[in-house]
C-alpha cells in the first residue's frame, strides 16, 4: 500500500520540480516523491549520462509520473523557465562543490539565486509555485567538534568558519573545506534574506538540514561513490585513510529519511519558513566499521581512532519526527539498518 500523507496542501498528482535527480539525495527525493503519489519532474545536466532514471524508475514506480529534462548550466539566470512549467513545488539540491574554486560562497550563492529567482519570475508570469525547498547543511549550523557539550537551535548558523578563514593561522590544509562549509551558510542565508525583502513572492520557502546521510544507493552502477554513502563504501574497500584521519563524529540521518522531509517541506499543510532538521542521532566511524563487519564479516583495515561522540542536543529535532509521522513513518531509519543497506547495495547478498 501506497504511503499516506495527513494534511497535504499540494493533492497527489501535483507536479514537482526536483533539481539534480541523479544525485544520491536527488535521486532519492524524486523516489520519495514519487512514492507519495506525486508527478516528478527533473532536472539533470546531462540526458545521456542520466539514461538510467527512466529505466530504473519505472521499474520502482511502475504508475509514476517521471520527467527528466536537461539543463546544462545552473548558473544562467533563466534556466529553469521551461522546467518550472505546470510546477507546484521546486526542491532545490545541488550545490557547488569544486573545491579549488576560489569563489566558492559566491558561485553558490548564485545557483541558488538562479533556482529561487526563477521561481519568483515564474509566478509573476502565471505559474502557481506553491513551495520552495533548500538543500542546507549540518556543517552550517554546527561545524561537528565531539565531547563538547551544547543545544542546536532552530535559527543557529556556525559563526567560527568565517573567524577560521579569515585567521592566517588556520592549516591551509582546512581552507577548502572551511570554503565549504561557508559557502552552505552563504548560500542558505542568501535564500532566506531574497524572501523577507519579497514578501509578494508568491511562495513558502522551507530548507532542510540534513546530518551526514547514510542508506542504501538506488542505482549502485551510476551512483558508485556518491558523498557520504561512498565513504561507507570506501571503509569497507580499505581506501581512503586520510579522509578517516580528519571527519569527526556527528549525526546521521538515512537518505530516504532525509528525502521525505523533503517532500514534508514541500507538501505539508503548515510546514510553513521552516528550517527542518533532519538529525536522527548520532554516531562515529567507528561504529560504522561494527556494523559493516557484522554485516559483512570482515573489518576493515582503515585505522579509525577513537574521538568521542557528538553529544550535541538537536532542539528541533521533535519537529521533524512529527513531520516523518505525517508522512506514515513511524520513526527514523535505524543506524544500523540504514549502514547495511547501504554497502548491501553495492555488495548484494548472494
Amino acid at each position: 500500500m501506497a504511503p499516506q500523507v495527513e494534511n497535504p496542501c499540494l493533492p497527489p498528482g501535483a507536479l514537482i520540480l526536483v533539481t539534480a535527480g541523479n544525485g544520491y539525495l536527488g535521486s532519492h527525493i524524486v523516489d520519495q516523491c514519487l512514492a507519495y503519489g506525486y508527478s516528478v519532474r527533473t532536472t539533470v545536466r546531462s540526458l545521456e549520462r542520466s539514461a538510467w532514471m527512466k529505466r530504473d524508475f519505472s521499474k520502482r514506480h511502475p504508475n509514476g509520473q517521471l520527467e527528466v529534462v536537461e539543463v546544462p548550466d545552473l548558473s544562467q539566470p533563466g534556466c529553469y523557465d521551461a522546467a518550472l512549467k505546470g510546477v507546484s513545488a521546486m526542491i532545490h539540491t545541488p550545490g557547488f562543490t569544486n573545491m579549488s574554486d576560489p569563489d566558492m560562497v559566491g558561485n553558490t550563492v548564485k545557483l541558488n539565486m538562479v533556482a529561487l529567482k526563477g521561481v519568483h519570475e515564474a509566478n509573476k508570469n502565471g505559474e502557481k509555485v506553491q513551495r520552495f525547498v533548500l538543500t542546507g547543511s549540518s556543517w552550517a549550523v554546527k561545524y561537528p567538534v565531539p565531547n563538547v557539550p551544547g543545544d542546536i537551535t532552530e535559527d543557529q548558523y556556525d559563526e567560527s568558519i568565517a573567524k577560521a578563514l579569515s585567521n592566517p593561522d588556520t592549516p591551509k590544509d582546512f581552507w577548502a573545506l572551511m570554503g565549504y562549509v561557508q559557502s552552505k551558510i552563504a548560500g542558505e542565508q542568501a535564500c532566506w534574506k531574497y524572501v523577507r525583502q519579497h514578501s509578494d513572492c508568491g511562495f513558502v520557502v522551507n530548507t532542510v538540514i540534513p546530518a551526514t546521510c547514510m542508506g542504501p544507493v538506488i542505482a549502485p552502477a551510476e551512483q558508485q561513490y556518491p558523498s557520504t554513502a561512498g565513504f561507507i563504501r570506501s571503509l569497507h574497500e580499505c581506501k581512503g585513510q586520510e579522509l578517516f584521519d580528519v571527519i569527526e563524529p556527528q549525526w546521521y540521518v538515512d537518505v530516504r529519511d532525509q528525502a521525505r522531509l523533503h517532500v514534508a517541506g514541500a507538501v505539508l499543510d503548515g510546514v510553513e519558513n521552516r528550517r527542518i532538521f533532519a538529525w536522527a542521532g548520532p554516531y562515529t566511524w567507528i561504529g560504522v566499521a561494527d556494523v559493516l563487519e557484522k554485516e559483512m564479516g570482515q573489518r576493515t583495515t582503515i585505522r579509525l581512532a577513537d574521538k568521542g561522540e557528538d553529544i550535541t542536543k538537536v532542539l528541533a529535532k521533535g519537529k521533524a519526527e512529527s513531520y516523518l509521522k505525517r508522512l506514515d513513518r513511524p520513526d527514523w531509519v535505524p543506524f544500523d539498518e540504514s549502514v547495511s543497506e547501504c554497502i548491501r547495495s553495492y555488495y548484494p547478498k548472494a
